[in-house]
C-alpha cells in the first residue's frame, strides 16, 4: 500500500488529488507512521521553497506564449481541408495496420485517402473553371486616368484566444478548491473533539488568517493560491501525528 500512496503525497500535499484519492491517501496516513512521516518532510520542503522570494517571469512571456498559439491556429485553419481529413484517416491507418485482425479496414483506410484526394482534386477543378480571368483594360502612356493603386485589405482581426470555457475554468476551479475545504474543515471539525483548548485556538486563529487571506485575494490565480495555501494547511494538519496540528494537541 505505501508503494501506491507515496508516489501521490506531493499531488496530495498540493490540494491536486481528487475528492475520493485525498481520502485514502488521508486514510492510509493514519494509519502508517513511515508515510506519515514521508509526509512531513515533503510538507517541510515544499514550505521551504515557498518561502523563497519569488520570481516573475517577463512580462512579454505569455503574450508571446498566446501569440504563438495563435500563430499556430492560424496556420492549422489555413491547411487545404483535403490535408486535414487525409491527417485524420493516416493517423488511424497507423493504428489499424499494427492490428492483425483488421486487414480488411486498413485496406478500407487506404481507399478512403484516395477518394478523398479524388474528391478535392476534382472541386478544385470545378472551383477553377468557374472563374473567368479578365484582363485589365490597356492604357496608354499619357492618355487617360492614372492607375489607381490596388486598396490594401487591412487584415481580419483574429477571434479572442480566450474562449467562452476557458472563461469560466477560474470560476469553476475556485468552487472546487471552496469543496474541498469544506471536506477538509468537516475533517477537522470531527477531529477537534480530542484536542486541547490551545490547539483548538490556534487552528481557529490559523483558518481565519487563511479565510482572511483568501477575501483579500479577490478572484482569479491569486484566490486560487490563497485557496490552496488553505488546503495544504488543512491536510497538513489532519496528517500530523502530534495531535493532528503543528501547533500541537491531543491525540
Amino acid at each position: 500500500m505505501c508503494d501506491k500512496i507515496r508516489p501521490r503525497l506531493t499531488a496530495y500535499l498540493d490540494g491536486e488529488l481528487a475528492d475520493e484519492h485525498g481520502s485514502v491517501v488521508r486514510g492510509h496516513l493514519r494509519e502508517c507512521p513511515a508515510c506519515r512521516e514521508m509526509a512531513r518532510d515533503e510538507a517541510a520542503l515544499r514550505d521551504g521553497l515557498r518561502a523563497l522570494a519569488p520570481v516573475d517571469p517577463p512580462a512579454a512571456l505569455w503574450a508571446g506564449i498566446q501569440a504563438r498559439l495563435a500563430a499556430e491556429e492560424v496556420a492549422d485553419a489555413r491547411k487545404p481541408r483535403w490535408r486535414r481529413h487525409a491527417g485524420r484517416w493516416l493517423r488511424w491507418l497507423r493504428a489499424a495496420r499494427f492490428a492483425p485482425t483488421m486487414p480488411q479496414l486498413a485496406a478500407a483506410a487506404v481507399v478512403a485517402v484516395a477518394a478523398i484526394g479524388l474528391l478535392t482534386w476534382r472541386t478544385h477543378r470545378s472551383d477553377d473553371a468557374g472563374h473567368v480571368v479578365v484582363a485589365p483594360p490597356l492604357v496608354h502612356p499619357g492618355h487617360g486616368p492614372a492607375p489607381v493603386p490596388p486598396a490594401t485589405q487591412a487584415p481580419a482581426a483574429l477571434h479572442g484566444d480566450v474562449t467562452e470555457e476557458l472563461l469560466a475554468e477560474p470560476a469553476q476551479t475556485t468552487a472546487s478548491y471552496a469543496r474541498v475545504i469544506e471536506e477538509l474543515m468537516k475533517l477537522a471539525e470531527q477531529d477537534s473533539t480530542g484536542w486541547s483548548a490551545e490547539a483548538r485556538a490556534a487552528f481557529n486563529a490559523r483558518i481565519t488568517g487563511l479565510r482572511d487571506a483568501i477575501a483579500r485575494a479577490g478572484q482569479g490565480h491569486p484566490s486560487h493560491l490563497a485557496q490552496s495555501s488553505m488546503i495544504h494547511y488543512l491536510q497538513t494538519a489532519l496528517a500530523r501525528e502530534d495531535g493532528l496540528l503543528a501547533a500541537g494537541g491531543a491525540q
